[in-house]
């Protein structure tokens, strides 16, 4: 008989449109030079861009035409590719001219009135273009083997961490994943078992990683977006506060391994009996980011910037699969990091 394949998670950080790009280039790579044939590669978790991902990889996986994601993915990110905000310092001008003008009462109500809800028809509109959600909640249902699926959302009202399963899947969870408040509002969930306002869920968790040990994966494979280390000490006020969000997402991430690192230890000494093989060790096995991105790269949308992430993505899974470390490049090195 033939070795039964390794059971892997995939899970990916989320953090605008690099973090989607980024996971677009390793699904690429892992796709094209065989990952998902030799390993079982069937749970995907993410938030807010990478619910995105997330979702995609889920869907083909389920309808068993894995092969497909790599150009699904490399559409869905370039479909918002306008160029319109093509550097970093754009983005914090533009964030900032937006928080001032907040402070008028007519344009507090032009935005949350008209602009929002007019982000929040695009987004929708985006979604769907690329998940057709309808066909495969009706093919989930089904399915005799469903892939596994995590997306992760905060409720705003409860201060509930909230994780979206497979069972949960539908356009309003992948939303509430994504629910910038600022670009497409809170998503409100009215009924249900998921009833709830959410915003964004990477106030929460980055991807949700503690549930995927109720999936019996051997494998997790991380990938991350926001890295652990800066050469430099951030001298710009929207560099600091890029700074500050990198080390808190980066935080949340750590408490979540930790957890399974500890579920690691409990089994290996046997302080947790698991003679029902529900739960198993997991080797946890880090893409960890290796790009100094300027401050506001999160919203850069210049075709150029999006394809060299995407391109950063393929390298990366590549030194990933050949048990490389990840190649260390600088801004001055790759002049299109800033958008140019």
């Amino acid at each position: 008989m033939p070795d039964k394949k390794q059971k892997v998670g995939l899970a990916f950080q989320g953090g605008g449109f690099p973090a989607g790009a980024i996971g677009a280039g390793v699904v690429k790579y892992l796709v094209e030079n065989g990952a998902f044939d030799k390993y079982d590669i069937d749970v995907f978790s993410g938030t807010s861009a990478g619910a995105l991902n997330a979702s995609v990889c889920w869907g083909y996986k389920l309808k068993d035409e894995i092969k497909k994601v790599p150009e699904v993915l490399e559409k869905l990110w370039l479909h918002n590719a306008l160029g319109i905000v093509h550097t970093g310092l754009m983005a914090q001008s533009l964030k900032l001219i937006d928080h001032v003008a907040y402070m008028n009462p007519a344009y507090e109500f032009y935005r949350d009135e008209m602009v929002v809800p007019v982000f929040r028809g695009l987004m929708k509109d985006w979604v769907l273009t690329y998940i057709p959600v309808e066909e495969w909640i009706e093919l989930r249902d089904k399915a005799t083997h469903i892939p596994g699926l995590l997306l992760g959302a905060a409720d705003v009202r409860k201060g509930d961490i909230k994780v979206f399963t497979e069972k949960h899947f539908c356009l309003e969870t992948i939303l509430a994943s994504g629910s910038l408040d600022e670009v497409n509002g809170l998503t409100i969930i009215e009924e249900g078992l998921n009833k709830g306002v959410y915003c964004d869920g990477a106030w929460g968790t980055n991807p949700p990683i503690k549930g995927l040990i109720d999936y019996g994966i051997k494998e997790l494979w991380f990938i991350e977006v926001f890295p652990k280390e800066r050469e430099t000490i951030p001298g710009t006020p929207g560099e600091r506060q890029d700074r500050k969000d990198e080390l808190w997402q980066n935080s949340l991430v750590e408490q979540e391994l930790y957890f399974i690192d500890k579920v690691n230890q409990w089994l290996a000494s046997g302080l947790l009996d698991d003679a029902g093989g529900k739960y198993k060790p997991i080797d946890i096995k880090k893409m960890p980011m290796t790009l100094d991105l300027p401050a506001g790269a999160a919203f850069i949308n210049s075709p150029s910037f999006i394809r060299e992430m995407m391109d950063y993505g393929e390298q990366h899974a590549h030194a990933f699969l050949d048990g490389k470390p990840a190649p260390i490049q600088k801004i001055e090195e790759r002049p299109h990091l800033l958008g140019v």
